[in-house]
């Protein structure tokens, strides 16, 4: 073991001239030590204080090191302080940081990386200068590289990547499954380092059984206490209960706001049993389609089948209101193409009902269906311009008989089982079409331009299931969401498919059980 006071003066020699500098530069080879030394937050030097139980962690020299934890514990901040550490002290290593999707990886390299950790470190800005830094890639004076890509497609954009380091951040929301393509890569390296963290999930989940297959050390006020100690891989269970700025009353407050799925899996970060989570991440990247993106409504080629479009109306704080259109290219299987999608910010109602009305106009809509109680003004002065093509929906809890349609003529107005439209859209979204070899989702969501669409994945995979009893004794599934978390999008799409439900005028059928 290595004296970790010792100081290691790195790049004795340097033949180019204008890499000179670094020779004077020297870091701790303890990782604690190096992190104080080259790390500034807000202006001020990294500090351990009060954090004890992170040390351990910083120390561990595991080969492969799985952390569940809350959100808001600092973990995130100790992978790019792992990476910056051994690729520093590891001269012409690669590093790879992945994460969930392209925001979150987008997020660290430019926020955590460039502007806290290099903009505020004269030694680091040193070491990695920020002018060639991308949102991909940073390389270092040492001839080490970092690289940081999204964890979408099974890890497709880390496959050419031979790292000896890498990180895995979300864990619970990525394929654990094809994390054999990243060990493959390691396997190759002298280093072949993995730390993989994220929040709770189900338990039995894949990621659960990950991090079981490690140590399963319990923080005990002064200790890391494993279950497993005999494991080679080492895993960590970090909740906010410990970190220390994070009171007592915080969390009470957080766990009467929060569902008990929630607080369980982002704040206790543990494993949670019960409600289920009917719409997984990985069920909606398989819908995004990167060779395409969202089109303007004049570029919209109509043969290829009739245009319907859902909103959904919010209040402009947490929930947005949601235009969704979509085109129906197969109407027997059916498959939906999404032609347009967005968050509307706007507050005021008759900037909204404009700013829908344009877009019924410019997508020369087929049929339009709205929630019918988010929007009374709206929903009324869209009715009065667009009678023959707009129509309001309500939901109502009625498994035997799901559908109501005796107000459709009359009234304009379309009532439909929740829980029954729910299933029906989670259906179209796991169950894609197969015809031969080909497999054909039956909801395709252009993705070339990512950051128009990335959004709508929380909107979809907030949504929770559980089973509960009617006053008749039969079994329902209830969908239900944490107020934090806003499901607008996915009920922009179910109105978008009643609305071809209604146009196609089909016989209603339904199981009832």
């Amino acid at each position: 073991m290595k004296d970790p006071s010792r100081r290691v003066i790195l790049y004795p020699q340097l033949e180019n001239e204008s890499l000179q500098h670094l020779d004077t530069l020297s870091f701790s080879d303890d990782i604690v030590k190096f992190t104080e030394q080259t790390r500034n937050l807000k202006g001020q030097p990294f500090s351990f204080k009060e954090r004890d139980y992170l040390l351990p962690i910083y120390r561990d020299k595991a080969k492969e090191i799985y952390i569940v934890k809350g959100r808001q514990t600092e973990i995130t901040e100790f992978a790019l302080n792992w990476l910056l550490f051994n690729l520093i002290q590891n001269p012409g290593t690669v590093g790879l940081y992945l994460s969930d999707r392209d925001s979150h990886t987008s997020k660290f390299s430019n926020l955590r990386l460039r502007d806290w950790a290099l903009g505020q470190s004269e030694i680091l800005g040193q070491m990695a200068q920020i002018k060639k830094h991308s949102s991909t890639t940073q390389p270092f004076e040492n001839g080490s590289v970092l690289y940081m890509h999204s964890a979408w497609g099974a890890f497709d954009q880390a496959r050419s990547v031979p790292a000896d380091f890498t990180v895995v951040d979300e864990m619970q929301s990525v394929d654990i499954k094809e994390l054999d393509v990243l060990q493959e890569a390691l396997s190759h390296s002298k280093f072949g380092y993995m730390l993989g963290m994220g929040t709770g999930s189900e338990e039995g989940s894949d990621w659960h059984k990950l991090w079981q297959m490690g140590t399963q050390s319990v923080w005990d006020s002064s200790s890391w206490v494993p279950k497993r100690s005999e494991n080679s891989i080492h895993s960590y269970h970090l909740p906010q209960t410990i970190v220390p700025w994070i009171t007592s009353e915080d969390l009470v407050r957080k766990k009467k706001k929060m569902t008990k799925r929630r607080f369980e899996t982002e704040v206790i970060g543990w494993w949670h049993k019960g409600s289920q989570k009917p719409i997984l991440e990985q069920d909606i990247h398989s819908l995004f389609d990167r060779t395409y993106e969202l089109v303007l409504g004049n570029q919209v080629n109509k043969t290829h089948g009739k245009i319907f479009m859902g909103v959904d109306w919010g209040g402009g704080e947490k929930a947005f209101t949601v235009p969704w259109i979509w085109q129906c290219l197969d109407e027997e299987i059916p498959i939906f193409k999404l032609l347009y999608v967005s968050k509307i910010e706007e507050t005021s109602i008759e900037k909204q009902t404009q700013m829908i009305c344009q877009l019924i106009d410019d997508y020369d809509i087929d049929r339009i269906v709205m929630d019918a109680g988010g929007g009374p003004y709206q929903v009324q002065k869209i009715e009065e311009r667009y009678a023959e093509k707009a129509i309001k929906c309500s939901y109502m809890v009625r498994p035997a008989e799901p559908i109501n349609d005796t107000k459709l003529d009359l009234e304009n107005h379309f009532v439909i089982d929740r829980t029954f439209i729910i299933d029906t859209i989670i259906d179209l979204i796991k169950r894609p079409y197969v015809k031969g070899k080909q497999i054909i989702p039956k909801i395709s969501i252009p993705a070339k331009n990512m950051d128009r669409v990335e959004w709508i994945v929380d909107q979809f995979t907030c949504i929770e299931a559980e089973t509960i009893s009617l006053r008749s004794g039969q079994d329902y599934t209830r969908y239900f969401h944490d107020s934090e978390e806003p499901d607008d999008a996915l009920h922009a799409c179910i109105y978008a498919y009643v609305a071809w439900l209604v146009n196609k005028g089909v016989q209603w059928n339904w199981i009832s059980g």
